[in-house]
């Protein structure tokens, strides 16, 4: 088979070799060869789709390309009339002679010249049943699956992987695109709830797609699954989970917060292997208990949020491996989150639990904290009045804590919202108002708060930057591997002729762009640091603060606008933040999410059974209250500074 012509994709390694395999292919058949069989069909089928695609050798030379793609136009005829005289006489043995790596497109051309109208629902019922024809290979074809509809059905019905095909469909996230397929329409609701069923029943169900079955959001268009069989699911996967962890198997992560009296240093970290231990200096805090200290104490301290006043908390794509990215099963409605997540989740949620008591033990709550700055310091700071807001108090018990906490912290965004749009707040206005909260619609004071890479030059420029699966982090000289081209060209000096020619096309695509340059020499090195530097920003943490750069760097960034590379949005949190608010407090957004606000919007009497569960709740919330607190006064920092600088420009 290797000697074959194959078509993968336009942009695949494999074209060069395959577009000379169809070079000799087409000479040979100028030479008076002529077709054998259908395997010969179907090669001519795949020298066109290069043709088609405009794919050609470079050497080529003009005279060539069209000699070559007249014989395709003309051989495109011969495609059509052999693949439409298949029919039952011939099915089978034209089936059996194909070679076993273009079945697909033998299915394919069966496909598009309607060859399947010569073949009986009988005789095609049989065949799939007595050749195993795996029913996924049909279901890539949408007029054999729209022919063949009920046969289909009932395979569906009876295959064990069906429900595996259903969950890839509707539910499972692709991070590339892949083919599509058709799913009979006679495939009733009730029928992919029985195959879910008979998935979850069977001998062998895999963990991964029961905790996608488990998180299921129910839709009609989709996979509408009863609420019993998603728990159904959930309690199997609990079951295996069990099982397969039961010997503790797997890798051991620990993260430790120590608060002691015997550290000089304020903190120390210590990151080794797969645990990270933080200690802090009780002492230190003691000693600089002012309020705005003990808030600053998240930024500096603790490091809640990076230099730009981003949560660092948020699950980011660039902090996950290559097995998370690409081959753990996920739901396209999920929250994605990876081990650094998780690990990160654990150190803050014991920095705050931490940190909370060291204060009690001083006679301080966090909570009183937290209203100082918004009765006291935004009135005294930024002459931001009549900001209130009222915390759980000392006196009351866990759980009326955490069913407290969340109307108090809507209220503050409301008043927010209130605030940036008048200028002022009235409560009886707000009480008019009345709007449901969605925190991506929580405005910002200040214009062009944040940008956001987006469309097909960004994507293009920070993949192959940045990337780790660019495929231009080697060098052959160095015989070194870098994390990404960027590094590479970060630490090494290289010449564009050192690189395989099969990688030429993307460096000359950032050559093109101005992202690279060459000298006479060929070396190749950044055009634009500046613009590089912003990029790779945005590729690591999916957004930056436009005020936080200088003058020169944000008229880079304005230009990058005017390009359509990137975006902006006037919103108290940021993409990345909204998502991880919604991820802890709702489910609309997030299959997985974890729901906490529903939770405790009315007293429910088994939540009262584990006052642990409530504690870690309620310092998840605290949390997110700190966030708020922290992103808020960035936001009437920045805009006081842009103020201040206007005043200065007028003087």
């Amino acid at each position: 088979m290797s000697r074959r012509v194959k078509f993968f994709a336009t942009n695949d390694l494999a074209c060069g070799p395959n577009l000379r395999k169809s070079e000799k292919v087409i000479q040979e058949y100028e030479k008076g060869k002529e077709v054998n069989d259908i395997n010969d069909i179907i090669e001519l089928n795949n020298i066109k789709k290069y043709f088609d695609n405009k794919i050609y050798l470079l050497e080529w030379e003009s005279e060539e390309i069209e000699r070559y793609e007249s014989f395709i136009k003309s051989s495109y005829s011969e495609i059509a009339i052999y693949i439409k005289s298949i029919n039952e006489d011939n099915f089978q043995d034209y089936y059996c002679t194909v070679d076993k790596d273009y079945i697909d497109e033998y299915w394919e051309l069966i496909d598009r010249f309607k060859a399947y109208e010569s073949i009986t629902k009988e005789f095609f019922k049989e065949f799939i049943i007595n050749f195993k024809i795996p029913v996924y290979k049909l279901l890539k074809h949408k007029n054999i699956v729209r022919y063949y509809e009920e046969i289909i059905r009932e395979c569906l019905l009876i295959n064990p992987s069906s429900a595996e095909i259903l969950l890839d469909h509707f539910e499972m996230e692709h991070i590339s695109e892949r083919a599509p397929i058709y799913i009979p329409k006679k495939l009733s609701t009730l029928d992919k709830e029985r195959i879910i069923i008979n998935y979850i029943e069977g001998n062998n169900p895999n963990l991964n797609y029961l905790q996608l079955i488990s998180n299921i959001q129910s839709s009609k268009d989709k996979l509408d699954i009863s609420p019993k069989t998603l728990l159904k699911a959930k309690r199997k996967a609990e079951e295996l989970e069990a099982e397969l962890f039961q010997n503790n198997s797997g890798v051991l992560m620990e993260t430790s917060v120590l608060f002691t009296s015997s550290q000089e240093e304020e903190y120390k970290v210590k990151i080794e292997n797969s645990s990270v231990t933080a200690t802090y200096s009780k002492e230190w805090i003691e000693e600089n208990k002012d309020y705005p200290t003990l808030l600053n104490n998240f930024i500096y301290l603790f490091g809640f949020v990076d230099f730009q006043m981003r949560s660092t908390h948020v699950s980011k794509l660039s902090n996950m491996g290559v097995f998370e990215r690409y081959l753990l099963t996920s739901s396209k409605n999920a929250y994605k989150k990876g081990v650094a997540f998780e690990q990160m989740n654990s150190l803050s949620l014991l920095q705050l639990m931490g940190y909370y008591n060291v204060l009690f033990s001083i006679g301080i709550r966090l909570e009183e904290v937290i209203e100082w700055f918004f009765k006291h310091y935004l009135s005294s700071e930024f002459n931001a009045q009549n900001f209130k807001t009222t915390m759980p108090s000392s006196s009351s018990t866990i759980l009326e804590k955490c069913t407290n906490i969340m109307p108090t912290m809507e209220s503050v965004l409301k008043q927010f919202t209130l605030f940036v749009d008048e200028g002022y707040i009235d409560f009886e206005l707000l009480e008019i108002r009345s709007e449901h909260l969605i925190y991506k619609n929580i405005p910002s004071l200040v214009e062009k708060k944040y940008a956001y890479g987006y469309g097909k030059e960004y994507g293009t420029a920070t993949f192959l930057l940045f990337s780790d699966q660019s495929g231009l982090g080697y060098y052959e000289r160095s015989k070194k591997s870098y994390g990404s081209f960027y590094e590479l060209l970060s630490n090494e000096k290289l010449r564009w002729s050192e690189y395989p020619e099969h990688v030429h096309s993307r460096i000359n695509w950032l050559i093109e762009h101005n992202y690279l340059s060459v000298d006479k020499e060929e070396f190749i090195s950044i055009s634009n640091k500046p613009l590089i530097i912003i990029l790779k920003e945005l590729y690591f943490n999916e957004v930056i603060s436009y005020w936080k750069y200088p003058m020169s760097f944000r008229k880079i960034i304005d230009e990058l606008e005017k390009k359509y590379i990137i975006e902006f949005e006037n919103s108290l949190f940021s993409r990345p933040e909204q998502d991880y608010i919604d991820y802890f407090l709702n489910k609309s957004k997030f299959n997985n999410g974890l729901d906490l606000r529903n939770k405790y919007s009315h007293t429910q009497p088994f939540i009262q059974e584990d006052e642990q569960i409530h504690h870690q709740n309620y310092m998840t919330f605290l949390r997110i209250f700190v966030l708020l607190v922290i992103k808020i006064n960035d936001d009437f920092c920045i805009s006081e500074e842009i103020t201040e600088n206007r005043k200065k420009a007028l003087d």
